[in-house]
């Protein structure tokens, strides 16, 4: 009878080790996915800002508003990941502000 209840514990332990390392990985991966969106959000945050700053230096400086968006890469510095990022540039006119839209790439469609 001694013998039953080893055997018990140690079925009882054999399970829970197993099952605390899942949880373990299951809370890693939560943690980085959730880690990864917040760091997306906060890099399109910081190329929206780095683009209306361009933008409005460029309309201090030269009096209009940058015709295209190559014009502000060209003379301004501004960079953006091409692969990541799509930035829709209208221009209105050299008086009025472009209208810009940035949208994240999906995944699938970035090129490697």
């Amino acid at each position: 009878m001694l013998f039953a209840v080893k055997k018990e514990k140690f079925h009882i332990s054999f399970l829970i080790k197993p099952a605390i390392f899942i949880a373990v990985i299951i809370f890693f991966s939560v943690f980085m996915t959730t880690l990864s969106n917040d760091n997306s959000g906060r890099n399109k945050n910081v190329l929206e800002k780095a683009l209306y700053r361009s933008i409005t230096q460029c309309y201090a400086l030269e009096g209009t508003y940058p015709p295209n968006l190559d014009y502000l890469v060209q003379n301004y510095g501004l960079t953006y990941n091409k692969d990541v990022y799509f930035i829709d540039y209208k221009y209105i006119g050299s008086n009025l502000r472009p209208d810009v839209t940035i949208i994240e790439r999906n995944p699938d469609d970035r090129a490697e």
